[in-house]
């Protein structure tokens, strides 16, 4: 193996560095780097693995010198500017299936959660209340799901569903596989479609400059049934003091997110609203996903490097 030297810019899981280490890769391993000191060093690297603190923006990558490589240990690439990386000569890759369960998982958890308002039960329970009656919430069994962003995680979300005798409202940009059809997933062809009848809407779509603030008060002004809300793709994509606005109004019962536009999020009213159930971007957060993503970096090196 060419000698090459790498950076890892963000705090990655444990089992990443070891296999790295076994396998002979040189890397300096800087999680808590700034833009400022990053856009001084990053000329001496041919690779770099970030996850989603490190923004590798133009100015940065006109300075990236023998940079070859940039790997997203992750799934979204809205932290990179992709364009600027071709146009040095930089390939650009993520770690998408890695996490596809652990995202799809936490989506179910997190619909189950928000219908039965566990999040608001075990805070009055931790606060020495016994408030059975305050808490009647909603099954998912016969319920209307509309996914919008229908590639990898929504696809396992619609599969994870399919016990619950839900009926699924697909919309994506691509074609929904001939596959869901046949098992009863409705095309929409738009988003507003996609909405219009659901009880629950679950998010899976990347953050893009078409997609941001996509799901807005307009948009939720046309739902009927006054759905729930789940985010576990990008924050950007609800317009969060909409969503707000929404609830306090009606127009929404509730929602279930796990990604903010702002992260760690400083919106007061967003993080005091009752029935709002919120995780702290734990989507790929599990022990089997990091350790599939590390395999799939170590897979990319090995590709690109040898």
């Amino acid at each position: 193996m060419n000698k090459i030297i790498g950076l890892i810019t963000d705090l990655v899981h444990p089992s990443l560095i070891d296999l790295l280490s076994r396998e002979g890769y040189e890397f300096d391993y800087l999680p808590d780097i700034k833009s400022d000191e990053l856009i001084k060093i990053i000329s001496n690297y041919d690779y770099v693995i970030v996850r989603g603190r490190t923004r590798l923006d133009e100015d940065i990558l006109n300075k990236a010198g023998r940079l070859k490589v940039i790997i997203r240990y992750g799934v979204g690439l809205d932290n990179i500017d992709v364009e600027a990386a071709r146009r040095n000569g930089i390939k650009v890759f993520n770690t998408p299936s890695s996490f596809t369960e652990a995202v799809a998982e936490l989506t179910l958890g997190l619909i189950l959660g928000v219908l039965r308002n566990l999040g608001e039960a075990h805070r009055s329970m931790r606060e020495g209340k016994w408030e059975k009656k305050r808490f009647i919430g909603y099954e998912l069994l016969g319920k209307t799901v509309a996914i919008l962003g229908f590639g990898r995680i929504g696809r396992r979300v619609a599969d994870l569903l399919q016990p619950f005798n839900v009926k699924i409202i697909a919309y994506d940009i691509l074609p929904i596989p001939e596959k869901y059809i046949n098992k009863g997933v409705i095309s929409a062809k738009n988003i507003e479609d996609a909405v219009r009848e659901a009880d629950i809407i679950t998010i899976h779509m990347p953050l893009t400059k078409n997609t941001r603030h996509i799901i807005n008060y307009d948009l939720f002004k046309k739902m009927k049934h006054k759905p729930f809300i789940i985010n576990t793709a990008r924050g950007g994509i609800i317009k969060e003091e909409d969503l707000v606005r929404a609830i306090k109004e009606g127009l929404v019962r509730g929602a279930a997110l796990d990604v903010f536009s702002e992260e760690p999020p400083h919106e007061k009213e967003l993080l005091t609203l009752d029935n709002l159930f919120l995780t702290p971007h734990i989507g790929g957060q599990t022990m089997e996903a990091r350790e599939r993503a590390a395999l799939e970096v170590l897979k990319i090196l090995k590709n690109e490097f040898g």
